[in-house]
């Protein structure tokens, strides 16, 4: 397994079991988390400690996709609550530096029915 893939599973693993701590390690001392969908940007390892760790709720992690290139990668994570009934997406996008996590960028994406208007063009995956 390529080193980029073992950093964002180990990443999210860390998040699932929320060792907020232990994801320094995997973190350059550069390291950013910018979240497009609601324009914040996180600018250090502790700021994303800190966030995680202050957010509501227990939270779990799936991963579900990760896609290596070039420099990069993305991965497509499933996130959901035992507490809060949301689940959601979180498509991140990675840099890398000195073989540590050094950017991610990151759009979240909420999991919801589908509008009603819109079922007669499509096929519903719980079917």
């Amino acid at each position: 397994m390529d080193l980029r893939e073992k950093l964002i599973r180990q990443f999210w693993a860390y998040l699932d079991k929320q060792k907020f701590e232990s994801v320094r390690s995997l973190l350059h001392e550069e390291f950013e988390l910018i979240w497009e969908t609601t324009e914040e940007i996180f600018p250090s390892r502790d700021a994303l400690i800190n966030v995680n760790r202050d957010y509501p709720g227990n939270w779990h992690t799936i991963p579900q996709r990760i896609e290596l290139f070039d420099k990069g990668a993305v991965s497509v994570v499933l996130v959901y609550s035992d507490d809060i009934q949301e689940r959601f997406y979180a498509t991140s996008f990675y840099k890398f530096k000195d073989n540590l996590i050094c950017k991610i960028t990151e759009y979240w994406a909420t999991i919801e029915i589908a509008p009603e208007w819109r079922k007669k063009y499509s096929i519903s995956k719980n079917r």
